[in-house]
């Protein structure tokens, strides 16, 4: 049972900070930062239409008055409206690109907490388990003879059940929020098993 004694405390200690033992984790701060990126892109997209407005209309200003006979744009206003056409298509791209930052941090955090709650309920669900376990260890302790030896061999399986799905646990708050979905089931597996087994010994 040592090894369980050993282990276990660290999984207590998680317990309700799941996030530091977790890889890639997405924050509400991370999305906050990255709303806020996106509202600075939009600011800077309608300040660059006004800029383009005004150089424009500057450029209208300075140039030839149009004439009956020949009516068409000065160059200087051509270029102008050139240049402002590109300005606001590259500042647009910048915001459009700052759009899809937002949705993909979004999801990024909702999947952390996805991941974080199954890791969470998972820590909780192995010290319960890890109480039980202790109990019947306990119960060795005072059994005697074949009683005795045969709680012993449950127990050692028991604490093989419990450390193996410790290890698959383990990977999968190793792995990073977008695969870490593919580790859920041999956790899910292996806590189902270890539960049975728990519950079958008398």
């Amino acid at each position: 049972m040592s090894a369980l004694k050993t282990l276990f405390p660290a999984v207590l200690a998680g317990v309700g900070l799941v996030m530091t033992g977790c890889s890639d984790a997405t924050t509400r701060d991370d999305v906050a930062d990255a709303r806020e990126d996106l509202q600075d892109e939009q600011q800077d997209t309608a300040e660059v239409r006004r800029e383009a407005q005004e150089e424009v209309a500057d450029a209208r200003d300075d140039a030839e008055p149009y004439s009956a006979n020949k009516p068409v744009i000065d160059d200087d206003v051509a270029d102008a409206q050139n240049e402002a056409a590109q300005d606001i298509a590259d500042q647009t791209q910048e915001e459009q690109q700052a759009a899809a930052d937002l949705r993909a941090t979004e999801q990024q955090h909702q999947a952390t907490q996805a991941r974080d709650a199954f890791v969470k309920q998972t820590e909780e669900q192995l010290a319960t388990l890890e109480e039980k376990i202790n109990a019947l260890n306990e119960q060795a302790d005072a059994a005697e003879g074949e009683q005795q030896e045969a709680l012993n061999r449950q127990v050692a399986a028991l604490e093989g059940q419990h450390e193996r799905a410790e290890e698959a646990l383990e990977e999968l708050k190793g792995s990073d929020v977008a695969t870490w979905q593919t580790h859920q089931e041999p956790v899910r597996m292996a806590m189902e098993q270890l539960n049975t087994s728990v519950n079958q010994v008398r």
